[in-house]
C-alpha cells in the first residue's frame, strides 16, 4: 500500500535525541505532524488504547501528551520515528483524501 503522504522533515531535541514532530505533507501539499496522533482519535481510525497497543506490538518508545484536545506523541529516538512511520503512520491513509 503507497501512503497518501510524504515525510519531509523530523525535529529531535538536541539534548536527549527524542523526535517531537514529524513533519508531512498531503497529496494535495498540505503539511501536517504525522505526531499529533490526535486526527486519527477524531476520525474514529484508532482509539488511544488501540494506539498503545500498536506501539508495544512494534516495540516503539514513546510518550502521548494530552494538551487541550489535542494528543500527540513524542518518540524516543530516530529508529522509533522510522518504525511509527512503517508501521502505525499508514493509518492516515484512512483519513486524508
Amino acid at each position: 500500500m503507497t501512503n497518501k503522504f510524504t515525510v519531509n522533515n523530523m525535529l529531535t531535541e538536541r539534548e536527549t535525541g527524542r523526535v517531537t514532530k514529524i513533519y508531512a505533507m498531503t497529496p494535495d501539499r498540505q503539511p501536517f505532524d504525522l505526531l499529533d496522533v490526535s486526527i486519527l482519535k477524531h476520525y474514529g481510525v484508532v482509539t488511544i488504547d488501540g494506539l498503545k497497543e500498536k506501539l508495544t506490538l512494534h516495540d516503539i518508545a514513546g510518550d502521548l501528551q494530552q494538551q487541550g484536545h489535542s494528543m500527540t506523541l513524542t518518540l524516543a529516538t530516530r529508529d522509533d520515528a522510522t518504525k511509527f512511520i512503517e508501521h502505525i503512520a499508514p493509518l492516515y491513509n484512512d483519513v486524508l483524501p
